[in-house]
């Protein structure tokens, strides 16, 4: 079987919290693409190599599982704010803060969102 990797931009604070072992879970927006690096097509077991945004430091991380939330709130319930969020705790402003991404509103609550359970990770 071939080995499915997929390439995704994360920003630093989010970057250097699943480097540091905080995070272990990543949130994304469902788009309902079904192409190229969608989030959509990657499934357990694939690699994600995530590029630090402004720099060319990289993670390879597995997933382990990914689960579809119909609402960034079921999601943080579910998942617990301190392994999905890399900049608080508190629910309320978790939920803004993954929100006010570009589009993830209105996408959210249209199609949900999934949360990536991330594993193996290293810095390559």
């Amino acid at each position: 079987m071939t080995e499915k990797i997929y390439y995704k931009n994360l920003n630093e604070r989010p970057f250097n919290a699943i480097l540091n072992g905080t995070k272990t879970v990543e949130i994304r927006a469902n788009k309902k693409v079904y192409v190229g690096s969608s989030i959509n097509v990657i499934e357990p077991g694939d690699t994600i190599v995530f590029t630090k945004v402004g720099s060319n430091q990289k993670l390879r991380c597995v997933v382990e599982r990914k689960t579809l939330y119909s609402s960034v709130r079921e999601l943080l319930e579910s998942e617990g704010t301190e392994y999905t969020l890399s900049s608080t705790n508190d629910i309320e402003q978790g939920i803004t803060s993954v929100e006010s991404i570009s589009n993830y509103k209105e996408l959210i609550a249209k199609n949900g969102v999934f949360a990536l359970q991330l594993r193996d990770i290293c810095r390559i």
